[in-house]
């Protein structure tokens, strides 16, 4: 899910890490980034109001972005001193400049000498899936005057003081808001059509589509300007991602640009029960979670009746489809089953999924997945 983004960007609830840090500062606070080199210019391109891998990282408070930041945790760490969750440094203090080529350096010996801090942190890409629940809850803090929203009169709700709707949303006739399990946030302009079941904990994002008879079954994080069909539940969507039609999904991460075809369904859970156990380069990897479904790269793309493993791992620019269980690895540009894709029809199918939101595929990003093309041939 990072392969072309920093960990700040990883989104959770309402925000990603770095509006969730951008949110506890003061307009005299500046914000630096300090990322892998190969992404530091799509990094720069999303955010050209900040600094990107400066060549003196300033002295200050310096964040690892893959924590899930609130005001409890930021105030913990104003005494000057290093701290750690479970091993990882997640914070340190920089009384004084240092050269970007010392930094990683000042790292290892920052970690060790620190405080243990409890903090949500995603250690691996599929942690947030399971933070959505407490990481909604406390995001509705921030949506108290969100009750702008068009409901019409057969809306079912349960539980309305936790449910939370943005201008210019709309809530069409026979849908059910049921927040007696978890906040509902649907934000500014989304669209929820006819006969939608929304079960909270769920986060919709601006100007989403959420299709007639969708079930949204709790633990939901849709990025903005997402269309949403079927059966979802313990899903993040990171934005800009279709999945519109019927099929289930659950326990998944899906990063943005994503298409998935109509009667699409993936396995979450083994038949035996069993913990799930993920393949990627040969390797495998130990989850220790008896759910989990798929995590899937930007700009892929499934055919229609795909049916996706438990524990799958998608790369970038993959376009699946073929009868059967794929497999549960797809490195980035498979096509089919097989084959690979080729770069000019990929960069084609991506502008024309980004005309549609008004977004365009920028040079950087062609620039970035021509090199990552190369390598994945290469190797």
């Amino acid at each position: 899910m990072n392969i072309n983004r920093a960990s700040c960007e990883l989104r959770c609830g309402s925000f990603t890490n770095l509006e969730r840090i951008n949110n506890l500062l003061t307009t005299d606070d500046t914000i630096q980034l300090v990322v892998r080199h190969d992404i530091s210019k799509l990094i720069k391109e999303r955010f050209p109001y900040l600094t990107i891998n400066p060549e003196m990282v300033s002295k200050g408070i310096w964040l690892n972005g893959r924590g899930l930041w609130n005001e409890n945790n930021f105030q913990e760490i104003n005494s000057g001193r290093s701290y750690t969750n479970n091993g990882d440094l997640v914070a340190i203090h920089n009384h004084e400049d240092i050269p970007i080529t010392a930094f990683y350096d000042h790292l290892d010996s920052a970690s060790l000498v620190s405080s243990e801090i409890d903090i949500h942190f995603i250690k691996n890409v599929w942690d947030g899936i399971f933070l959505q629940s407490d990481v909604i809850a406390t995001d509705s803090q921030n949506f108290i005057d969100y009750k702008q929203g068009d409901i019409h009169p057969t809306v079912a709700i349960e539980n309305g003081d936790n449910i939370f709707i943005g201008k210019g949303a709309k809530v069409r006739a026979g849908s059910v808001l049921d927040a007696s399990s978890g906040s509902i946030i649907i934000d500014e302009n989304a669209f929820i059509d006819i006969g939608s079941l929304i079960q909270g904990p769920v986060y919709i994002g601006p100007s989403c589509v959420i299709n007639p008879g969708t079930k949204l079954r709790g633990n939901v994080t849709l990025g903005p300007q997402c269309k949403i069909g079927g059966e979802v539940e313990d899903v993040i969507f990171q934005g800009f991602s279709n999945k519109q039609h019927d099929g289930f999904l659950g326990h998944s991460y899906i990063g943005e640009w994503v298409n998935l075809g109509a009667n699409t369904n993936n396995s979450d859970l083994k038949n035996n029960y069993g913990l799930i156990q993920l393949i990627k380069d040969d390797q495998k990897i130990e989850t220790g979670k008896q759910f989990l479904g798929t995590m899937m790269g930007d700009y892929s793309r499934t055919g229609i009746s795909t049916m996706l493993n438990t524990g799958t791992i998608i790369g970038l620019g993959a376009n699946i489809f073929g009868a059967g269980f794929q497999d549960k690895y797809i490195p980035s540009f498979r096509w089919g089953k097989n084959d690979t894709t080729e770069l000019e029809k990929l960069f084609n199918t991506v502008e024309n999924m980004k005309q549609r939101r008004g977004k365009s595929l920028s040079s950087d990003e062609k620039i970035f997945l021509s090199e990552l093309f190369e390598k994945q041939i290469i190797k």
